[in-house]
């Protein structure tokens, strides 16, 4: 609480002098590979970009259209260089996707050159596993020793995800309950869980009440699907009534398709059980709070024309 009250005193002043567009951080982008992207519409009919190139463009120009002054972008290692050389407005937060192709050694490397400051999104759904799985152990300890956030996939995928291209899938896996042992285990752990639950957004809530360092973001929840958006807005009149809106963050989950981007916000911006501090909140504040930036930081994101 004292933390929330101090950004909000720091931010007082330049809020007077930044107008009506106001910063938003995105904690859920992606990038991809080239031979990891494949162009298809999204469930509206609307295409996708068409190449990864023209996905870097069309997302960091989105990013400028909303005023998206930081985003934190999963990654594997041949999409991340490519977008770190091209961030030349320093928007984007690189996030390392689950580490098949690292060792520990390597990833402690990564994090003290400074080229991981988020690891995720981890894909628990997925792959069929649990956080406190042996396999992320090294990783997790690292991550709390660090100080490294931990994002995790919560909820369910796509339609006919087990049979199409994650045979391993299960939407046990992608329970928020799965991670308590874990956050049990490495007790500094910041953890966010992304797309609030999705379904099991009710757990994500409870899990939140119990552990008070784990925040989530809202991902597909504000627009993939007719059925996530039930679920989003559950979430957040939930959180709102329990009071815990103090820990959720703003993410588009863009991952084909830059408009999501926009969406997003403007079905976050629809919602008039939310008041604008608590929209404020949401869009910008809590993960600033969650990210520890610094005041420079706050105070240059809220510069006009950002």
């Amino acid at each position: 609480m004292k933390k929330a009250l101090l950004i909000a005193v720091l931010l007082a002043p330049v809020l007077a002098n930044a107008g009506d567009r106001q910063p938003i951080i995105d904690m859920h982008l992606h990038s991809y590979a080239a031979d990891r992207f494949r162009p298809a519409p999204d469930q509206y009919g609307r295409p996708s970009s068409q190449s990864v190139g023209e996905h870097f463009e069309q997302t960091y120009q989105a990013m400028r259209d909303n005023n998206v002054v930081l985003g934190v972008y999963s990654s594997s290692k041949k999409s991340a260089a490519d977008w770190s050389t091209k961030d030349s407005e320093n928007r984007l937060l690189r996030g390392v996707e689950d580490p098949q192709d690292w060792t520990p050694e390597a990833f402690e490397q990564a994090i003290k050159a400074g080229e991981v400051q988020v690891f995720g999104e981890i894909g628990l759904y997925y792959v069929g596993k649990t956080l406190d799985d042996p396999f992320y152990a090294p990783y997790l300890k690292l991550c709390e020793q660090y100080g490294i956030p931990v994002a995790v996939h919560t909820g369910g995928g796509p339609p006919q995800a087990p049979y199409l291209f994650a045979p391993n899938a299960r939407l046990k896996y992608g329970n928020p309950y799965m991670l308590e042992e874990a956050l049990v285990q490495y007790p500094k752990l910041k953890v966010y869980l992304m797309h609030a639950g999705e379904t099991y957004y009710q757990e994500a809530l409870r899990l939140m009440l119990t552990h008070s360092r784990v925040y989530a973001d809202l991902g597909v929840v504000l627009w993939v699907h007719e059925s996530p958006k039930f679920y989003g807005e559950e979430f957040l009149r939930l959180a709102k009534r329990f009071g815990m809106l103090d820990r959720v963050m703003f993410g588009s989950d863009q991952m084909r398709w830059p408009h999501a981007i926009e969406d997003s916000i403007q079905q976050l911006n629809s919602f008039d059980f939310l008041t604008e501090d608590e929209r404020r909140d949401i869009l910008y504040n809590n993960a600033a709070r969650f990210l520890e930036l610094d005041e420079a930081t706050i105070a240059s994101h809220h510069q006009p024309d950002q």
